[in-house]
């Protein structure tokens, strides 16, 4: 057997998309996981399950192609579940819902209980589509990556990685119609998220309860709307945490009560950032913010407090655009820190400096 485990040579799955597959599928993955782990393979087709799919350690489910492989079903819990789970791997299959209007239908949920976290999870070229609840739920992620994923028309959240993790990383992923975040992170710790997209959620990319190390890098957000109070139509939003960048990343937000950046508190680096459209604030942040803002350019107005603001450099690199009262500057010639008044630059004891 060329995939190990077959659902429909070995375990008789139709997936003609009206039986009935649950209980093949399931017995291929349980054979799978009682041979100590492997992996099952989903010949072109639509399969449909009527219950959860309990899923182990060390398996991989391998379909034929992202648009070829289907498992559908109609309102269960989740299509997967997995609890202590590590070392499993998904690639080309779609996963679809009962759709954004149904009373529940899940997506893929792995779970801790006993196992400090979540350890070498890998997606690689999969959709979720039509999914009541959070599409991707992972509990403390670590040392996993997400390649050309895709979730879209969710209730809840596109990727909810809970719980803290660490050594995450995700390219190319595709987070849109959510009616919560499309990326939602709490306390993740040192990843990377590459070139990846969000649009139509109620918060783009959301670095939730200190996370730690995030680098987003050349990502963006588009079309951001007002979901509910918690979730009002912004396109970035971090909370807290140390060492948190955006390198390269793009806002296009038109909604009337919009935010392209939405800081509260941390030390967060923003570089190259570009936000266009017609919401009324580009970067807005609060007292206990310090960010380093670095060649931004934005189409709506900057709201940060005084002296929240840093970025340093040489005399003759001193930034003369984008600037707003309370813009702060580390002068490395000067050897002290300068802030902008509207007018001129001065220094801590309100001289003006040339």
């Amino acid at each position: 057997m060329m995939f190990g485990y077959n659902v429909k040579d070995d375990y008789s799955a139709k997936g003609d998309g009206t039986t009935d597959d649950t209980t093949s599928i399931q017995n291929a993955i349980n054979a799978a996981h009682i041979d100590g782990g492997g992996t099952v393979f989903f010949p072109t087709g639509t399969y449909l399950i009527t219950a959860v799919l309990t899923i182990y350690s060390n398996t991989t489910l391998q379909g034929s192609a992202q648009g070829a492989t289907s498992i559908v079903q109609n309102g269960v819990p989740a299509h997967i579940y997995g609890k202590d789970v590590s070392f499993v791997t998904i690639k080309d299959i779609t996963f679809k819902g009962p759709g954004m209007n149904a009373p529940w239908g899940g997506g893929i949920t792995f779970d801790r209980e006993n196992s400090g976290n979540t350890e070498g999870i890998d997606f690689e070229n999969v959709t979720l589509d039509g999914i009541v609840g959070n599409a991707i739920t992972i509990n403390c992620p670590i040392t996993s990556s997400f390649t050309n994923v895709k979730v879209v028309g969710v209730v809840g959240d596109g990727f909810s990685f809970t719980n803290s993790g660490t050594s995450v990383v995700m390219n190319n992923c595709y987070a849109i119609t959510c009616t919560q975040a499309g990326y939602n992170f709490a306390q993740l710790n040192y990843s990377t998220i590459n070139s990846c997209a969000v649009e139509v959620c109620g918060i783009g990319f959301y670095l939730n309860n200190n996370c730690n190390n995030i680098a987003l890098i050349g990502c963006g957000a588009e079309d951001q709307i007002h979901r509910n109070d918690d979730y009002p139509g912004i396109d970035y939003k971090i909370n807290g945490g140390v060492g948190n960048s955006m390198i390269s990343c793009y806002s296009r937000n038109n909604y009337e009560h919009g935010i392209g950046i939405s800081l509260n508190g941390g030390n967060p680096t923003i570089i190259g950032y570009r936000q266009i459209g017609e919401c009324p604030t580009s970067i807005v942040g609060d007292k206990n913010l310090h960010v380093e803002l670095i060649n931004s350019s934005c189409n709506s107005t900057m709201e940060l407090k005084s002296g929240t603001v840093g970025q340093s450099g040489t005399t003759a690199n001193r930034p003369s655009t984008n600037l707003y009262v309370g813009y702060q500057y580390y002068d490395t010639d000067l050897n002290k820190t300068i802030w902008y008044d509207g007018s001129a630059w001065k220094d801590a004891s309100n001289t003006n400096i040339e």
